[in-house]
């Protein structure tokens, strides 16, 4: 339940940020928020994030990460927001499961959620 909340939250906070605050020149495509827990530290799953393998994996598929970030109350919850259109990010992680959990992911935690401009 409290990740649920914190979930909720995070998405409609970030949501609003990212709908009201930014320049549309910023952002000019629909982002999507995803959550999820991580089975080692911030910092080392960080490192397999910003490596050079996911930004081909990413720039491949079209998607631009905008934001990481850690829960400051619960170091093992993750945000990631991503500029891509609706579903990439979640075909993503879909189709390389595995690989992706073996970095730290829990993909049962998982919660992607599409945001736009309208």
């Amino acid at each position: 339940m409290k990740t649920n909340v914190i979930v909720a939250v995070a998405s409609s906070t970030v949501g609003l940020l990212v709908g009201t605050q930014l320049p549309r020149d910023v952002v000019t495509e629909p982002v999507s928020i995803t959550t999820f827990k991580i089975s080692v530290p911030f910092d080392q799953w960080a490192v397999a994030f910003d490596s050079k393998e996911t930004g081909k994996m990413h720039k491949k598929n079209n998607i631009k990460p905008l934001f990481r970030g850690v829960s400051i109350d619960n170091r093992d919850q993750v945000v990631v927001i991503h500029q891509s259109q609706p579903g990439v990010v979640k075909k993503l992680l879909s189709d390389n499961a595995e690989m992706i959990e073996s970095l730290g992911h829990i993909m049962r935690t998982t919660k992607t959620s599409n945001w736009s401009f309208e």
